[in-house]
């Protein structure tokens, strides 16, 4: 049985209409299904996030026509004018008029088309009939309260802790790995099927054919030295009963995809610059455009005057939007960990706290137990395509959090590194600033051939207490300056299109001509302004500000609950460094 509804005033009268017949099936336990069809002309993706932030989002101004159903089934929208587009659903499983993603209550899916594994368009001519779609509603697995596993002498715990997901790790690099594929299995193998493939590269052809064979060739270093660690992660998945087929691969999980995970920024340039195209010639004029953005990401920082209050007494706050991982099914959301990695005794590693997703070796936003911070902020340079000895970032800042203690270690360790970096990152790089060094944070803005060290005062904000980064080069030009300037990656000035740079520099100089001092509640509107800028915004999915001096770090994540698209907007909830490993 199926209800039709045409949202008031997005029809066209007077014209012979079309319409679409279909099936939905999979993932469902009770509940209405609705299935919307939006312009595709109009709205694309981030337009079906902000759908569904709202109350019966089947009747928002998106929807040009929907369907209800009382179980998944068969459909027909009818009385739709010519055009083009996107066909989604969901089951709203306690009938609340809500789309809750919240521990995926509520599963969803779309029509996807030839060999795209996202959201796909159809096209209608007046009087069409479109018959034999296929929907499927998917809801990935969500984390289990508590669960532990012993491997060697190392092994690990996934618990809850002030409401957020925990995965304590502990033991060799293998062991760690191991524990991980156990405790998370489930969440992995969603990661790569509905982040990696589904969101970041949504051609599982492309994928096999010339995205992991590329990995094989450039990153065989990795591969050598850390197979064995992607080996135990997926050891660890089938100790723990996950089947590692992929039916959207068609073939088994193996190693490389592992390092694909790991690597999954990397998949910015490589669909961005023309690989995908079969191009590894720095000199073509053509950049693809791969429908993503070079441009994600944003940091404020500050310390000394900036922070002399009550709360920091001078010493520094590091803010960080993570942005643009959006998969439409809210795995980034739902599946973030706090990982607190605790290497054995007497090996000379330190522990690390990362905020990052299951499967990652590496991480992305991390903090050591020295308090030496590093966050990442993708910054345009075309990669040195045909090196083999290519090294993910993930890697690189676990690598130097495990080894380093303050910002001149981290800068010399990437002098010596002797690997090649995969493109360009602008790095924010903090510690604690009142201890006898007063080391102050700096930005690395580096890519494939070289960098540079830009320190507060280089370019706005003046004052040696304050630093900005976002998405563009200020002071490195580039080794090979043609992989900069080819995607205009460096600005000799802040231009007018750096828009989230200027959001932030604009409150940073509203607190100076107050006389106000910077802590944790400006750093949060800072990272609020700089997550609904004229750029983009209902992209954020987490927030993170760290507490170097104090040893701790608090985190926001888009707020499925009460439907809140950018985290900084959402609660945060704080921690020690040391308490995540209790």
């Amino acid at each position: 049985m199926f209800l039709l509804f045409i949202s008031s005033g997005c029809t066209t009268t007077g014209q012979t209409q079309a319409s679409i017949s279909g099936t939905v099936t999979g993932d469902y336990t009770t509940g209405p299904v609705y299935v919307v069809a939006l312009d595709a002309d109009r709205y694309g993706p981030p337009d079906i996030r902000v759908m569904e932030s709202g109350e019966h989002p089947e009747q928002s101004e998106y929807v040009t026509a929907f369907t209800a159903l009382t179980a998944p089934g068969a459909f027909k929208i009818d009385g739709l004018p010519a055009g083009n587009y996107t066909l989604y659903a969901w089951a709203d499983t306690d009938d609340n008029g809500w789309i809750d993603h919240a521990t995926y209550r509520d599963p969803t899916g779309w029509h996807s088309t030839g060999e795209r594994l996202g959201p796909g368009t159809v096209s209608l001519a007046q009087g069409d009939s479109l018959r034999d779609v296929g929907i499927r509603l998917v809801a990935p697995s969500p984390y289990p309260e508590e669960l532990n596993i012993s491997v060697g002498d190392g092994g690990g715990r996934l618990t809850v802790m002030k409401g957020r997901p925990v995965l304590q790790l502990r033991g060799t690099p293998d062991e760690r790995a191991y524990a991980m594929g156990y405790l998370a299995g489930p969440q992995i193998k969603d990661w790569i099927e509905y982040v990696l493939l589904e969101t970041f590269y949504p051609s599982a052809e492309e994928y096999d054919d010339i995205f992991i064979p590329y990995l094989k060739a450039h990153m065989t270093g990795v591969l050598a030295e850390r197979g064995d660690e992607f080996d135990a992660v997926l050891d660890g998945m089938e100790a723990r009963g996950v089947d590692l087929y992929s039916e959207t691969l068609g073939r088994n999980l193996t190693r490389e995809d592992i390092l694909a995970e790991n690597a999954y920024s990397f998949l910015l340039y490589f669909r961005l610059y023309g690989l995908a195209m079969g191009d590894l010639n720095l000199g073509n004029s053509s950049v693809q455009d791969g429908g993503i953005s070079p441009h994600l990401c944003s940091s404020a920082v500050a310390w000394g005057n900036r922070t002399e209050n009550d709360e920091l007494g001078g010493g520094v706050i590091h803010g960080k939007n993570m942005d643009g991982e959006t998969d439409l099914r809210k795995v980034t959301v739902n599946s973030l960990l706090i990982v607190a990695s605790d290497p054995p005794a007497g090996s000379g590693q330190k522990r690390v706290v990362g905020f990052d997703w299951p499967g990652f070796i590496g991480t992305f936003n991390g903090m050591n137990e020295d308090g030496l911070v590093l966050v990442p902020h993708s910054s345009p340079s075309v990669p040195a395509w045909n090196e083999t000895d290519l090294f993910p970032y993930v890697l690189l800042y676990m690598d130097t959090l495990q080894g380093e203690s303050s910002v001149d270690g981290a800068w010399e360790y990437w002098q010596t590194m002797n690997r090649t970096r995969t493109g360009g990152y602008n790095a924010g790089v903090s510690m604690p600033y009142l201890n006898s060094s007063g080391s102050a944070p700096v930005c690395f803005e580096a890519d494939s051939y070289g960098g540079a060290k830009r320190k507060a005062g280089f370019i706005e904000p003046e004052d040696p207490f304050s630093l900005i980064i976002a998405n563009t080069f200020y002071q490195y030009q580039g080794e090979n300056p043609e992989a900069v300037s080819k995607v205009q990656g460096y600005h000799e000035t802040i231009e007018p299109g750096d828009y989230r740079y200027l959001a932030m520099l604009d409150l940073f100089n509203e607190y100076e001509k107050e006389g106000r001092t910077i802590g944790t509640p400006e750093m949060i509107a800072l990272m609020q302004a700089a997550s609904t800028s004229e750029e983009y915004q209902g992209i954020t999915e987490y927030t993170f500000i760290a507490y170097p001096d104090q040893g701790a770090f608090a985190v926001a994540t888009e707020d499925l609950v009460n439907h809140t698209l950018d985290a900084p907007f959402a609660p945060f909830t704080r921690y020690s460094f040391d308490e995540v490993f209790g």
